[in-house]
């Protein structure tokens, strides 16, 4: 009788959850510029850079773990809910860039978990911090505790939806009609 046992791979994959990433419009941008840099200099640090940024991002999709998760520091956006991961041209040196992004759990069983990519920037003064605070609407000096306490509720879950009739051309009974110059 021979006993087969699964690879190693194979057990990992079938507990590895599904992973979606959501790359943000900013990271695109980033990634656009970080490209437009490597095609003057396709073997300069600008190419190389990118061609790491583009593998760490995959390892990402993969579910590998981020460099270190952030934490609040008051001279920074606070980042608790986000990772970062590290990537450089130079592998001799320390990274230059860092990669930000945070992972939301699926919201129903059996969706993937969805790993959102917020940014891509330089170590130098935080940049990539800030960048990534701006893209979330996070000031400096706040945590998020105090950002939630300070926003006000969209709807009241006590007062009824009302159901829209009609079409955007033709106003309905219970709605100003609103005229636009």
């Amino acid at each position: 009788m021979t006993i087969v046992l699964p690879s190693r791979r194979s057990v990992m994959s079938e507990r590895r959850p599904v992973i979606r990433i959501l790359p943000t419009a900013g990271l695109k941008q980033d990634l656009q510029t970080l490209h437009d840099a490597a095609l003057k200099k396709p073997q300069g640090p600008e190419g190389r850079l990118l061609r790491v940024a583009l593998n760490q991002l995959g390892r990402i999709q993969q579910g590998a773990p981020g460099t270190h998760p952030l934490g609040f520091m008051p001279s920074y956006p606070d980042l608790s809910d986000c990772e970062t991961t590290y990537v450089g041209a130079d592998p001799n040196a320390k990274p230059s860039h860092r990669i930000v992004w945070r992972e939301r759990a699926p919201q129903r069983p059996g969706e993937p978990v969805i790993r959102e990519i917020i940014a891509l920037g330089e170590r130098a003064n935080g940049q990539a911090y800030y960048m990534a605070g701006q893209r979330l609407g996070r000031p400096v000096g706040f945590t998020l505790a105090e950002l939630a306490a300070q926003r006000e509720p969209i709807a009241s879950p006590s007062r009824p939806r009302q159901r829209l009739t009609g079409s955007f051309d033709t106003p309905s009974m219970n709605e100003p009609d609103h005229q636009f110059e």
